[in-house]
């Protein structure tokens, strides 16, 4: 995980070394806007990959990772809506649009997928951006189950939710999860894999940005050595899953009246739990 990490700034410090141009807005802080910039979205792309490494470590646990969802009219129309989780959607209409899905968690044990975004910072995002992500993600649950199919990734159901790992990103509290919750959300210790990511990032950031104050005040090095300190590694590229999506839609009467917001699968368990027992109790009072 620190490899990782140390990495991420390396490969952002090599991409800032050199500008072309002076960016005008910032003149001769140039490179270190650029080195910032580049931790800054490197560190989101990456933070899936870590939260994803911890989820793995569970064997009740399976994790898909950028994987491209479809999104149709039907499940558009459908959306967010209370009779939505009812409702299952063929693989036969054309999509009008994708959206690569941070993380799918499928608990094997109720067979339910949870997609994921996550997301990183402390700002608060629009509400426009908000009410778009959370209106693709709701009709990418519908689409989930046809699309995994297609890769032969089975699942029964699904829901979706937001990682809000610094609480501040503005979603509905009952559609995100943040902070030591997240932890209770899976059953899984993963915040303090997070942690350590994000001080490994810490010192490695603030020394490549000494370093690069040091050479715009044309002071010695305040650091002992700089950005060939790290080492590079190949990243991964996102799975894609090109599906045509569902025209056909049926009432799954089987599927639990579950509260109408973001369930993590350690709760989702419990539910099953308690449901199965009410219906072997029922069962056995009519024989």
């Amino acid at each position: 995980m620190q490899s990782l990490a140390l990495d991420i700034v390396a490969k952002a410090a090599a991409a800032a070394a050199s500008p072309a141009v002076e960016d005008p807005c910032f003149g001769a802080w140039t490179p270190l806007q650029a080195f910032g910039l580049s931790v800054t979205t490197r560190v989101g792309q990456a933070l899936p990959g870590v939260i994803a490494i911890g989820l793995e470590a569970d064997p009740r646990l399976k994790v898909l990772q950028e994987t491209r969802l479809p999104i149709t009219a039907t499940a558009l129309s459908i959306g967010d809506q209370d009779t939505a989780r009812n409702v299952v959607l063929g693989d036969e209409e054309r999509p009008v649009r994708y959206l690569a899905v941070d993380l799918i968690v499928i608990d094997r044990t109720t067979g339910h997928a949870t997609l994921l975004d996550v997301k990183r910072g402390s700002a608060l995002y629009s509400s426009r951006a908000r009410l778009d992500l959370c209106t693709a993600m709701a009709a990418c649950s519908l689409t989930a189950p046809a699309a995994l199919r297609r890769v032969k990734v089975s699942i029964a159901s699904a829901s979706w939710g937001i990682i809000d790992l610094a609480g501040a990103a503005g979603f509905a509290k009952d559609r995100s999860v943040s902070g030591a919750g997240i932890d209770a959300f899976f059953d899984v210790p993963i915040t303090p894999l997070i942690e350590l990511f994000n001080q490994t990032i810490e010192t490695g950031y603030g020394a490549e940005m000494r370093r690069l104050a040091g050479h715009l005040f044309d002071t010695p090095d305040v650091t002992q050595g700089g950005s060939d300190e790290w080492t590079e590694s190949d990243g991964q590229a996102p799975r894609e899953l090109t599906v045509r999506s569902p025209r056909s839609v049926m009432s799954v009467g089987c599927a639990p009246r579950l509260p109408q917001r973001l369930i993590g699968p350690h709760e989702r368990r419990r539910l099953a739990l308690v449901s199965g027992s009410g219906s072997r109790s029922r069962q056995r009072g009519r024989t």
